[in-house]
């Protein structure tokens, strides 16, 4: 285990310490995985349905700006108070014990569904890379049985891990959120080359936003919950090293990068699709919308080698 026990004092008490093994990259990469996850792998086709395919690069910008402005009051708390429990913390400090007891169970539950929604996620892309593949033709039974022992897996594994202690965690989790984010920021490069070699395909971009404004805000709100994580990265204040300083810049990076992110893979998936492979009248970013939760994953297997 990755603390110590100190005694302090004739009466016995005792104070239980983390040890401090983690730096500016591994809290960063800390926000970047709890953030780069189910949420947006999921949200594109729907917000690219609600809001058109400019809207969702609009979308995720003015997200990413909100979600700043919160990340810097994290980074005030978390710098002023950097201690283990990170909002629970605070709002102990600033409500009382009951306060910080309902905010700790919260963060608590928030985090445990959110492991398993990707969990799931990653179950279900992996099973349909492979099938896409062609390397599952032998399976026979269902394969939302496989997609659930797959995620139970993969849980229990990031369970093991994170029990072994804050140096494995964080360089574990590390790698592969930086594997994770390059992948990414791949496909949205591949999204940049594709425009560049076929400047055409910008015209699926037309209408900006064919349902309005109003509809761009419906969007915003359910697709926030792709920038949900950073605040993981104030829970580490008892086990980051120089917790005042690489707090706060962990939390900033992390959102920064992550909206710069999911930008570009927007963008990708709305131009992924030439309006020719449709062979209908149906505009692209309908067509990507109406696979919902899998549009996302529809339009950028588009991209694969680099646009149909």
């Amino acid at each position: 285990m990755d603390e110590k026990i100190e005694t302090k004092g004739s009466s016995g008490s005792v104070e239980t310490e983390l040890t401090r093994e983690l730096n500016l990259f591994h809290l960063t990469m800390m926000g970047l995985g709890m953030m780069i996850g189910a949420g947006v792998f999921l949200g594109i086709g729907n917000a690219i349905f609600y809001a058109g395919p400019g809207g969702v690069v609009l979308t995720f910008s003015l997200n990413g700006l909100i979600a700043l402005f919160t990340a810097m009051s994290y980074a005030e708390l978390s710098s002023a108070i950097p201690k283990a429990g990170g909002a629970m913390h605070f709002a102990r400090m600033g409500f009382g014990n009951g306060t910080g007891f309902i905010a700790g169970w919260m963060e608590w539950f928030a985090s445990s569904i959110a492991g398993s929604m990707y969990a799931i996620t990653f179950s279900i892309y992996t099973l349909r890379y492979f099938k896409l593949l062609g390397l599952l033709e032998w399976v026979s039974f269902d394969f939302s049985v496989m997609e659930k022992i797959i995620a139970v897996v993969v849980a229990l594994f990031f369970i093991y891990i994170n029990y072994r202690g804050a140096s494995e965690t964080g360089n574990i989790g590390a790698v592969m959120t930086l594997g994770q984010t390059i992948f990414m920021l791949l496909i949205g490069l591949a999204g940049i080359v594709v425009a560049i070699q076929d400047p055409g395909r910008l015209v699926n971009f037309k209408p900006f936003l064919p349902k309005g404004w109003s509809a761009l805000l419906v969007t915003m709100g359910f697709t926030y919950v792709a920038f949900e994580g950073y605040e993981v990265i104030a829970q580490a204040g008892d086990e980051a090293i120089d917790p005042r300083k690489n707090l706060p810049k962990a939390m900033i990076y992390s959102v920064v990068i992550v909206t710069l992110t999911y930008m570009a893979v927007s963008f990708a998936a709305v131009v992924a699709v030439k309006q020719s492979f449709l062979g209908t009248e149906q505009a692209v970013w309908e067509w990507i919308g109406s696979f919902g939760e899998k549009g996302f994953g529809e339009a950028v297997s588009r991209l694969i080698p680099f646009g149909n």
